[in-house]
């Protein structure tokens, strides 16, 4: 039977010690990549980017405008571990609630402003820690972009701008023929120059698209064009299995890159 070999045994020079080298092969190299840079944000009392940890956001299905329906279904999302919470805004009964629902909350509410450019200066009054404005849906959002910065900052409230590739500016569409991931890009950049014209530069980015692959290639160019947090979620997602499969793609490919601030 053949013997196995014996240990080599090293010296280490100026130390006198001895290393045993057992012929094991060298360990992997590390499956994640390092996190990408950004600057760090506040959602409440929830740091977001920098070298804060990977924080878990979820959205509410219940009517905003049924506090307590919301307030419930916050609680169980908060036991599970969720950080931060998003609640549509869509009618004026929603932002009426959102006094109420932030002031109970047990993590951070996020205001998602549908339509109206009002409802962002009624979150951010009624104390959301954040406000989510999608450009492709607000009516003259480009016009009030001023205003909502000079009330954020007022107010310590952050925001996230979030592309979507299904309200994509038409001129973006017109140009890109469909929604490419240079368009989602090129769209959220022009937002934030807006922001950063008026020196508020407290926000996340969020690009949305059904498709992963295309969502992923996005993430990818923003990341290397930016330095602000990126939320990663994926729009239409589907039923939940195909959601599951989704997201798990998209998210697993990004996050193995080091991109994502929060989830």
């Amino acid at each position: 039977m053949a013997e196995c070999p014996a240990p080599a045994l090293h010296r280490l020079a100026d130390t006198g010690h001895v290393t045993v080298s057992l012929g094991m092969p060298a360990p992997p190299p590390p499956v994640l990549a390092p996190r990408r840079a950004s600057r760090q944000i506040k959602v409440g009392s929830v740091l977001v980017g920098g070298d804060a940890p990977v924080s878990v956001q979820s959205m509410t299905t219940t009517l905003t405008s049924d506090v307590n329906a919301t307030l419930q279904q916050i609680a169980e999302l908060t036991a599970t571990g969720c950080d931060i919470v998003r609640v549509a805004v869509p009618t004026q009964d929603d932002a009426d609630a959102l006094a109420a629902i932030a002031r109970k909350s047990q993590i951070p509410v996020i205001a998602d402003i549908h339509f109206q450019p009002k409802y962002v200066f009624a979150a951010i009054d009624a104390g959301c820690a954040a406000v989510r404005v999608n450009p492709g849906n607000i009516k003259a959002f480009d016009d009030r972009v001023g205003e909502i910065a000079r009330a954020a900052a007022d107010a310590g409230v952050s925001l996230r701008i979030g592309v979507n590739a299904g309200s994509l500016d038409k001129r973006l569409l017109a140009k890109y023929g469909k929604a490419t991931p240079e368009a989602l890009v090129e769209s959220a950049l022009n937002e934030a120059a807006l922001f950063e014209e008026h020196g508020f530069r407290d926000f996340k980015i969020s690009v949305k698209h059904n498709d992963p692959v295309i969502m992923v290639r996005a993430y990818e160019q923003l990341a290397q064009a930016c330095d602000y947090p990126l939320h990663l979620g994926v729009t239409e997602a589907g039923p939940a299995f195909q959601g599951t499969i989704k997201s798990s793609v998209a998210f697993g490919a990004l996050l193995s890159q080091g991109i994502g601030d929060t989830i």
